[in-house]
């Protein structure tokens, strides 16, 4: 028979998660009534206004009065929804990328507080420079802005590229972001911050943020595909809920397009990248540059092979640089390809398109068009937030855990 010890740790437990849940279908919602709440979770609503009246008393919710129907003459006191008194609280987005990281600091209303892009050339790619480094910007800047002041900050989201162990908050190996693997990105800067810090894959966080700030707020089946530089994704499964660590990233870019392909870096030959990423576009176009095959390529780089970027292809592209064009094409032709296969592979409600070229309305229109050759390419759309994520998407990810913790932070919980 539990003791009564075991009996209160259990209640202190489902007491966390009443919480939890409710603040995520609140946050969610944007704002709803505790009788909704108590239908949709299946709670008493005694237990409701006992677990939401707390919740209040911290300043965690609010409550505003729903707007009366204009097509109803009913007189009388309108409901009461709870909402997120989100301008009460703070959180940091962060997204370290090799040669810079940019940090971003907004309310749980995503009121952009500040935001900055700092370079680490200095740091000469050692994580230990490049950490202390967003270290003393993130407390100057919150000096400067004066965050602390009236917000209770839930965290820091750090978002990286390549394989992390987002429930150790270890950077596996971050692709040359730095020389080290293995660091412990989360505890480090925890320590000194002394904050919550969660760490993710960048595009899991790109995803995460799709799903919890786009219009529609449904969390689903969901496949987020990034492209560019090179080509990525993150699947969650989307059970209702959006939990942080319900994200998988697939590194989408190494599937083998053509075995008898060029090498690529991973080892293996003929992956998508060697055809898609830009520095393969770039080379490709180096190749044939030429006044004769490329003549408006030619003209923007004048001729110099070294000035051939991303940039100049697409404005080639747009004026219909014939070679150029042909590029583009092959490159479109396997990005529906593996679209259309991630489909029929993972079956999404949705798929979620994220990139730089994906703001070229002519490359856009041709993707679409040649996506129409494909069932099921109706679930696909582009992403509400399109290159708008990178430093919002960590900065969400540690406001949903903080939602799922109940609301609470470290010293919170021993008290609960």
């Amino acid at each position: 028979m539990p003791n009564v010890r075991e009996n209160g740790v259990n209640m202190l437990a489902v007491k966390k998660q009443n919480r939890s849940s409710i603040l995520q279908l609140i946050h969610l919602s944007g704002s709803i009534s505790r009788k909704e709440i108590a239908l949709r979770l299946g709670l008493t609503p005694a237990a409701i206004t006992m677990i939401t009246g707390e919740m209040l008393d911290e300043g965690l919710l609010c409550q505003v009065e729903a707007e009366r129907e204009k097509s109803t003459n009913r007189k009388g006191r309108r409901e009461v929804l709870l909402q997120i008194n989100g301008a009460h609280y703070a959180a940091l987005g962060v997204y370290i990328t090799r040669h810079k990281f940019r940090v971003l600091c907004t309310d749980l209303n995503n009121t952009i507080l500040f935001e900055d892009l700092i370079y680490t050339g200095d740091c000469r790619r050692k994580a230990p420079a490049i950490l202390e480094k967003l270290t003393h910007t993130i407390q100057a800047k919150l000096a400067e802005y004066n965050v602390l002041s009236s917000r209770t900050m839930v965290g820091l989201g750090v978002s990286i590229n390549g394989i992390v162990d987002s429930i150790n908050g270890i950077s596996v190996n971050p692709f040359q972001v730095w020389e080290e693997r293995n660091i412990p990105v989360a505890s480090i800067l925890s320590e000194k911050l002394r904050m919550p810090v969660l760490l993710t894959n960048n595009i899991c966080a790109l995803a995460h943020g799709e799903s919890v700030l786009s219009s529609h707020r449904q969390i689903h089946p969901m496949l987020f595909i990034k492209y560019g530089p090179g080509l990525g994704a993150a699947y969650t499964l989307g059970d209702g809920q959006s939990s942080v660590f319900n994200y998988r990233a697939i590194q989408l870019g190494h599937m083998i397009a053509d075995p008898n392909g060029a090498p690529c870096v991973c080892g293996n030959q003929g992956c998508l990248e060697t055809i898609i990423h830009y520095d393969s576009i770039e080379n490709t176009m180096k190749s044939m540059l030429s006044e004769q095959r490329t003549p408006v390529l030619w003209d923007l780089t004048g001729g110099d092979a070294s000035k051939v970027t991303i940039q100049e292809v697409i404005r080639a592209y747009n004026a219909e640089d014939h070679v150029v064009e042909q590029t583009l094409d092959r490159v479109i032709f396997y990005l529906c390809l593996v679209i259309k296969n991630m489909l029929t592979l993972f079956d999404p409600e949705s798929v979620v398109l994220y990139g730089e070229l994906f703001e070229n309305e002519r490359f856009r229109q041709s993707l679409q068009q040649q996506l129409t050759r494909y069932a099921n390419t109706e679930r696909v759309s582009f992403s509400h937030y399109n290159m708008g994520l990178e430093t919002l998407g960590p900065a969400a990810t540690v406001e949903s855990l903080f939602f799922e913790n109940g609301g609470l932070l470290n010293s919170e919980e021993k008290e609960l």
